[in-house]
C-alpha cells in the first residue's frame, strides 16, 4: 500500500497491521541523463513490486530517496529509520537497486535489500522467494 492511499481517518484502525515502511533508494548520483534516470526509476518500481505485492495489507510504501552522493548515507538512512519508527513503525525495510546500499545498514533500518537487475532479468522468480523469505524472516525474529 502506498502512504497516498491512506485516509486520516483510517490511519488509526489501520496502524496495528500496518507496521512495515518501505523505503525505496534509487540511487541516482545526478550525473545521470533522463534515460538514465528513467530505467533506473521503472527497475525500482519492478524491484518495490517484489514487496508490495505479496506483502499488501502490512507495508507502507514511502515516498523514495532519490539522490545519494555517499556523504553520510547511512546517518542519514539511520535518522530516517529512526523518526519512522517513532511515526508508529516497528519495521523498516530498505529496498535499492544501488549496490552501495548493502553497506548503510544501521540499528534502526532492519532490513536493506538490494535488487540486481541482472538477476532480475536472469533469475526472478529465485529472487522474489529469497526477498520474501527475508521479509518473512524479520517479521519472524520480532514476534
Amino acid at each position: 500500500m502506498k502512504f497516498s492511499e491512506i485516509e486520516k481517518e483510517q490511519w488509526s484502525d489501520l496502524k496495528p497491521y500496518l507496521d512495515t515502511c518501505l523505503l525505496p533508494l534509487t540511487g541516482l548520483k545526478g550525473f545521470e541523463d533522463p534515460i538514465q534516470t528513467t530505467t533506473a526509476l521503472e527497475d525500482l518500481r519492478d524491484a518495490l513490486e517484489t514487496i508490495e505485492i505479496p506483502f499488501k495489507g502490512r507495508v507502507v510504501t514511502y515516498p523514495a530517496l532519490h539522490y545519494v552522493t555517499g556523504l553520510h548515507m547511512k546517518e542519514q538512512l539511520e535518522a530516517i529509520s529512526r523518526q519512522l519508527k517513532h511515526a508508529g513503525f516497528r519495521y523498516v525495510i530498505v529496498l535499492s537497486i544501488h549496490k552501495e546500499a548493502v553497506e548503510w545498514k544501521t540499528e534502526q533500518t532492519d532490513l536493506i535489500i538490494v535488487v540486481d537487475k541482472q538477476e532480475w532479468t536472469s533469475n526472478a522468480k529465485e529472487l522474489k522467494m529469497r526477498i520474501s523469505s527475508q521479509v518473512q524472516q524479520l517479521w519472524q525474529q520480532g514476534d
